[in-house]
């Protein structure tokens, strides 16, 4: 803690820019980390919710079809796929301010946490989409057999919108979003670390 301590010091010595304080910038990090571990935490909640309401369908409802068994099978493999990681994650972002008092550590800590979400969210999301999406092929068996032609092509029609909505725009939002803030830390850490290094 001393040699935190002795960088606050430094910080009200000699500060990087004017009106720009050590505990401005120590307090920008901190509502950026809270504010991502807060939305981590918040999905994984909901997560946990969907994980929930799949296994009560499971148990009440009766298909008529084994591949609404085996959709559902599926659907709840990724979701718990999504939860693990999620609340991994919160745990890393959250338990991380013990850095706060070593700025170099804490950027590379940071930069391998935003390769690792980046990866999550591309790569890993991709494989998730077609699981999803085979899960919903699946489920569109008992469609076929349960519902009006017209009522299953309409399914099938929100379906696939709904994954290119969520493929093009709302996922490449979330990871803009993300990534910023992320990089907002490494930023303001590597402001600290700079004039750390100057003295």
């Amino acid at each position: 803690m001393k040699g935190f301590e002795d960088l606050q010091q430094l910080w009200h010595r000699q500060t990087p820019e004017p009106n720009v304080s050590f505990d401005t910038i120590l307090k920008r990090i901190k509502e950026s980390k809270g504010e991502l571990a807060k939305k981590l935490f918040w999905q994984s909640v909901v997560v946990a919710a969907a994980i929930i309401v799949l296994l009560l369908v499971w148990v009440a409802v009766s298909f008529s079809t084994w591949t609404t068994y085996l959709a559902l099978a599926l659907t709840m493999g990724c979701i718990c796929y999504f939860f693990v990681n999620q609340l991994a994650d919160y745990r890393r972002i959250s338990s991380s301010h013990s850095l706060l008092s070593k700025p170099q550590e804490y950027i590379v800590y940071l930069q391998e946490f935003k390769q690792k979400r980046n990866r999550f969210n591309t790569r890993n999301y991709m494989a998730y989409e077609i699981v999803l999406a085979v899960a919903f092929g699946l489920y569109a068996v008992e469609m076929y057999f349960s519902v009006p032609f017209w009522a299953f092509i309409t399914f099938l029609l929100v379906v696939v919108c709904w994954f290119l909505i969520c493929h093009f725009v709302f996922m490449k939002q979330y990871i803009k979003q993300e990534n910023a803030r992320i990089q907002e830390m490494i930023d303001n850490l590597g402001r600290i670390n700079k004039q750390f290094h100057e003295s």
